[in-house]
């Protein structure tokens, strides 16, 4: 009884969404790529969430009568999305991070890259590799021999190396190190302990 239910409301919702598309002369539908992974088969927590979550069920409703109205469908890639919606369209649009992310799911299925503006890549250039340098240079000399404080210190110098090659990098990499380090505050960025 509850599967009809709601499989009934993703059928309802769906053919909702596309009478207003057609309505306002939209020609495309870009989704993204869920990939739900359980990461341990006792995971309860994980088990219910997922459970009644009907994914294959959600991306055949949209799929299959977009394409039989004639809809252009792309799915795409939703790494980051959230991140940089957080930190690039959040404060700039006035929208929620979900509604942010969402944007750039939009912009990813046109084409474009998001590139980290240049206010974001200076925070990361100087306030990050400056907090970064300061953590490797406050590590005791005995937690630096230890196996986490070697791990550590390979970790960090990555990172750094990353932001001094910040051109040959994905831009992808930039927007991890951010998602590492940063965290907004009422729109004002501030340094995670890492």
């Amino acid at each position: 009884m509850k599967s009809n239910k709601r499989n009934n409301l993703i059928g309802e919702t769906v053919r909702d969404v596309y009478d207003w598309l057609l309505q306002e002369n939209v020609g495309a539908v870009v989704i993204e790529n869920i990939q739900l992974r359980q990461r341990h088969d006792t995971d309860k927590r994980f088990n219910r969430f997922t459970h009644h979550f009907k994914k294959k069920k959600l991306t055949e409703t949209i799929i299959r009568p977009g394409l039989r109205l004639g809809f252009c469908i792309k799915i795409v890639n939703p790494v980051y999305t959230s991140v940089i919606g957080r930190f690039k369209y959040m404060k700039k649009y006035g929208l929620s991070v979900h509604e942010s992310a969402a944007l750039v799911i939009g912009r990813r299925g046109l084409g474009y890259q998001e590139r980290l503006p240049k206010e974001l890549m200076d925070i990361i250039k100087t306030k990050v590799k400056r907090h970064w340098i300061a953590m490797l240079g406050s590590m005791e000399e005995s937690y630096k021999q230890s196996k986490s404080g070697k791990k550590q210190r390979q970790y960090i110098a990555m990172m750094l190396c990353k932001i001094e090659n910040f051109k040959q990098e994905h831009e992808w990499s930039l927007w991890n190190i951010l998602h590492k380090c940063c965290w907004l505050n009422q729109y004002q960025i501030q340094l995670k302990e890492v």
